[in-house]
């Protein structure tokens, strides 16, 4: 193998390059260079084409030595790839080039200003988590979901769909694991089971409009609400697969459902049981990436998800490991980016010195007493799309016509 990974999933970039290639040859014949949306909008500013290492490895071409990064040309030549397509590679903290007077005056920028090549999300999540030492974990929930560990090694479970992704650390990878759907999870919620189009439950009414409401919005409200009810939700699982699953099984046709509801499951405990399917899958993750890698604790917790202290504190209930948040966890790409500026200018050495400036805010202890319960849960969790896979290909499959 030239890469050491290969391109198992239908959504792996070098199929939709093919695919283009084949099926819209008017467009293919267009093409100058290959780019990401990141290296996209630094040709924009620089006249440059360029891909950052950890941009290009995404690409899944890269030669597997990269002491120099490089692309694999046999397996290039072999797919059919255009090597003119190919940009340059660069490194995360280079300086590409200096933005355009053109492009400055749109901006309202100083024509010259630096711009560096950067990193993507999957890689300036670590640094901005401020995990950037072997071991170091965070747990990330947005929109999406993942969990994700610095190591030293090159690894690709090809069961599991979990590798080492390479990061913006010159020899460190991020061994990452990835949720289609999280904190979309939530929205869902919001939309179908807090805000009923039929009003019976709820007023559709912003909660913080409410006079002398202490929710700053309805996912407070709804943190609080679920935060009275018990541990494993009364026995209520919920797969957060609303649009297929990536790892650790891939399937497009897994879908999201409720499992257990009795007649004394209400709400609270659906809304609940959202939040903890999607720390179960988070769970698996950390059970999967330490049957190859050391974990070590306490593991770091971003993205909106980490603004609810409820969220937080269920997810150290349902891993039993305690649980760091950071300050503005949203942005945590944003500081990473920044800090890869920081490494590039001059202003930091190196990425290392990250673990000193991201400052912890919040620490989380797992609650013994919840052992048990999500213990039970989490063993039926993992057996559920097992037991429904062939139900999800029946009911979602496409049919050919």
């Amino acid at each position: 193998m030239h890469t050491g990974v290969v391109s198992a999933s239908d959504k792996d970039p070098v199929w939709k390059y093919l695919w283009v290639k084949k099926n819209e040859p008017e467009i293919f014949q267009k093409i100058h260079k290959w780019l990401d949306v990141k290296e996209a909008i630094i040709a924009r500013m620089t006249g440059r084409f360029v891909r950052s290492r950890d941009s290009a490895f995404t690409m899944l071409l890269l030669d597997k030595n990269d002491s120099i990064a490089r692309y694999s040309l046999p397996l290039i030549r072999s797919l059919g790839i255009d090597e003119s397509h190919l940009p340059e590679i660069v490194e995360s903290t280079d300086k590409v080039g200096g933005l355009l007077p053109e492009i400055a005056v749109e901006l309202g920028l100083r024509e010259g200003t630096s711009v560096f090549a950067g990193g993507g999300d999957s890689s300036l999540s670590s640094v901005g988590a401020g995990c950037v030492a072997p071991g170091d974990t965070h747990i990330y929930m947005g929109t999406s979901g993942w969990a994700s560990t610095v190591t030293d090694k090159k690894i690709t479970d090809t069961q599991a769909m979990i590798a080492s992704v390479v990061g913006v650390q010159p020899g460190l990878y991020n061994y990452f694991a990835e949720l289609e759907t999280a904190g979309k999870c939530l929205e869902w919620v919001r939309d179908h089971l807090a805000l009923d189009e039929i009003n019976i439950y709820l007023t559709k009414v912003s909660v913080s409009e409410i006079p002398e409401c202490e929710y700053v919005s309805l996912y407070d409200y709804l943190s609080e609400v679920i935060s009275t009810a018990p541990s494993g939700s009364g026995g209520v699982i919920f797969t957060p697969w609303l649009h297929g699953n990536r790892c650790p099984f891939e399937d497009s046709n897994a879908r999201g459902m409720f499992f257990n509801i009795g007649l004394e499951s209400g709400k609270t405990e659906l809304i609940r049981a959202v939040v903890e399917g999607v720390c179960y899958h988070m769970r698996w993750f950390i059970e999967m990436i330490k049957t190859k890698i050391e974990v070590k604790a306490p593991i770091r917790f971003v993205g909106g998800g980490a603004l609810s202290r409820v969220t937080a504190g269920i997810l150290a209930d349902i891993l039993q490991l305690p649980i760091e948040t950071i300050d503005d966890p949203q942005n945590f790409g944003a500081v990473g980016a920044a800090l890869l500026v920081a490494v590039g200018c001059g202003e930091l050495e190196n990425l290392n010195q990250a673990k000193n400036v991201i400052q912890v805010t919040g620490i989380y202890a797992p609650n013994p007493a919840a052992k048990k319960v999500h213990d039970r849960n989490f063993e039926v969790f993992k057996k559920l799309y097992k037991t429904n896979r062939t139900a999800f290909h029946s009911l979602n499959s496409i049919i050919e016509r």
